[in-house]
């Protein structure tokens, strides 16, 4: 059976000092009749022992009420059935019906009102009416027939008003707090999406520094898999034939750069999103069959397109096992960092153009060795980092001084762009193909394992001897061969100059056994 009503929080200052302070009177009372009131010795030894008492209870509850640790229930259920034996006690050695004491019984029945359920307090407040009419029944004359039932009413009325006050109370400041809790946890997470944004915003203006495209997927996926911690992220951008290619993935926060295609038949979704250049979200993927999760548990997916002047250059793509886990204000945060990832993209970009201009061979329009040697720098460094395997194909032209020397300088120029062209075809638009002396190239081949470069070198040397260069405007054809060296990291070097070192020993190793050759170190 439940007795106490429940506390709670509350806005209302704790009645527990207050309970404390009125229990006063009841001293005020028993000093009054110690002192003014002539008692027989079993009487003054009947209140001396509930004196002592009450104050042992006294100490007590002040004891629980400073430490603020105990639940005091108990306590209070016991003092206000000792209050009735002690008040009756009070008013039956002051006089009985003309015992002002009675007034007691209002703190009891108040109290009472205010801590315990609705039948409990009523329950008491007919024990307090019983016991005080057995105590006042034979001083009990006409006269006074109306004073005591006037002090029934008020118990009574004092008993219903305060517990439905009290009630009242209760049940609004339960609301009010409510009101308070949701604001306050609306106000944290409006502050901590404040945090996140502000941090957004810091790392997305770091982008617009970085002048290397691979630096800027890097950091636009340390956002996504680390600040933003989404369970699967990815940056796609447009590929050849207007296919969708990871450029960067991360799932459960590490960072996977290899290169990754996506089936034909399912990416209608970003199809959709690059065309609209809206952002879309999807409660649960599992049911459609236009997009490629990274995970087969996605369940939640959200995709935001990165435009840059009008453009849309790519998508940004999060992942969640958990349906319906992205919100609005999700879509806004990547948003953010998808605007700042377009501009640093784009940015790289151009910055990527106008170095074309100032690294590309006259003659040839491929690179030059000033651009190969930074790029072979940059490539071992990023293999190194991601365990990724380069290699790297160096070749000359056989016998090419003699051949100038014959048919001269002019003819050896159309030569050179001839075998430039066999070679772009020999390899992939992700290879950096460079110039780097006067008959000699380079090609550093990202991503590419040793038994696979070999397998290049040996198809480049073979497609330069089938060809045919000249045979126009006083040109007889003319045919040439290449010497290709071939090594691989890790396998040989640890620096980018110790793998152009052991390149250009294939090299020479291939010349030296004779020419159109093929030599792997």
């Amino acid at each position: 059976m439940k007795i106490f009503q429940d506390k709670g929080k509350t806005l209302l200052p704790r009645v527990d000092s207050i309970f404390l302070i009125s229990r006063l009177l009841t001293v005020i009372a028993t000093i009054w009749i110690f002192l003014f009131l002539k008692t027989s010795l079993r009487e003054s030894l009947i209140l001396a022992v509930l004196s002592a008492t009450f104050l042992i209870q006294m100490g007590i509850f002040g004891y629980l009420v400073k430490k603020g640790k105990y639940d005091l229930k108990k306590p209070y259920l016991s003092i206000i059935i000792f209050d009735l034996i002690f008040i009756s006690t009070l008013i039956n050695f002051s006089g009985g019906i003309k015992s002002d004491f009675f007034l007691l019984y209002y703190l009891t029945v108040s109290f009472s009102a205010y801590m315990l359920t609705l039948g409990v307090a009523v329950a008491l407040t007919a024990l307090v009416s019983i016991t005080y009419a057995l105590l006042v029944l034979g001083d009990v004359q006409f006269y006074s027939l109306v004073p005591l039932i006037l002090r029934f009413g008020f118990l009574w009325f004092l008993l219903f008003a305060i517990y439905f006050v009290s009630d009242y109370i209760r049940r609004s400041e339960r609301r009010l707090l409510n009101l308070f809790d949701t604001l306050n946890q609306r106000t944290a997470e409006l502050e901590k999406s404040q945090a996140h944004l502000e941090m957004i915003h810091e790392h997305s203006r770091a982008l617009a520094g970085i002048l290397d495209i691979d630096g800027v997927i890097e950091e636009v996926m340390n956002i996504m898999g680390g600040l933003l911690a989404y369970p699967a992220s990815g940056l796609l951008l447009s590929g050849p034939g207007k296919n969708f290619i990871y450029r960067g993935r991360n799932i459960g926060g590490q960072n996977n750069f290899h290169l990754k295609a996506i089936e034909g038949n399912r990416q209608e979704l970003l199809r959709l999103v690059v065309q609209q250049e809206e952002s879309a979200t999807v409660n649960d993927i599992s049911t459609r069959n236009d997009y490629q999760p990274l995970k087969t548990a996605t369940r939640g997916v959200m995709l935001v397109p990165m435009i840059a002047h009008g453009k849309t250059i790519g998508v940004l793509t999060a992942e969640s096992p958990q349906a319906g886990a992205f919100t609005e204000r999700d879509e806004k945060m990547l948003s953010v960092v998808a605007r700042s990832a377009a501009l640093a993209i784009d940015n790289a970009m151009l910055h990527r153009r106008m170095e074309e201009l100032t690294i590309t061979d006259e003659l040839t329009g491929i690179f030059n060795y000033r651009y190969f040697a930074e790029k072979l720098k940059e490539e071992q460094r990023r293999a190194s980092r991601y365990n990724l395997p380069l290699s790297l194909i160096m070749l000359d032209i056989d016998w090419f001084k003699k051949f100038n020397d014959t048919y001269g300088h002019e003819v050896g120029n159309i030569v050179l762009k001839g075998i430039t062209g066999v070679v772009k075809k020999c390899i992939r638009d992700v290879d950096i193909f460079c110039r780097y002396g006067g008959e000699e190239f380079v090609i550093i081949l990202p991503q590419t394992p040793r038994i696979e470069v070999s397998r290049i070198g040996e198809r480049i040397r073979q497609q330069v001897e089938a060809a045919v260069f000249g045979g126009g405007d006083n040109i007889p054809e003319l045919k040439v061969t290449v010497s290709v060296g071939v090594t691989s990291f890790p396998e040989n070097g640890k620096s980018h100059d110790e793998i152009l070192s052991i390149a250009d020993q294939a090299l020479y190793r291939a010349k030296g056994a004779g020419k159109n050759l093929v030599c792997v170190i």
